[in-house]
């Protein structure tokens, strides 16, 4: 019983100890990698993508605000078509 108090003790420690140290370490190795990133030559492949990606968010924002401003534009109902169809047209016989 006594092994498995100290045993449970343990564990919780290491679990207390893992939730603290985890986040630090993880913030940590991300400004190493964005470090060696920044380092990278301009014509690096993932450093293109990154940016590529960057320019995307960018245009989908600026799409996005046009559609908005068209939808705010358009606030009379749609028209008629153009064209007509069978139906409306008299039929001439040949």
């Amino acid at each position: 019983m006594r092994r498995i108090a100290i045993s449970a003790a343990a564990i919780g420690g290491v679990v207390v100890a893992a939730r603290v140290l985890v986040p630090k370490l993880h913030a940590r190795m991300l400004a190493t990698c964005e470090g060696m990133f920044e380092h990278m030559p301009e014509d690096f492949p993932p450093k293109r993508m990154m940016g590529g990606i960057e320019e995307i968010r960018a245009n989908t924002t600026r799409i996005l605000e046009l559609l908005e401003e068209r939808t705010q534009v358009e606030t009379k109902p749609q028209e008629e078509p153009p064209w007509t169809t069978a139906e409306e047209v008299e039929m001439v016989p040949a």
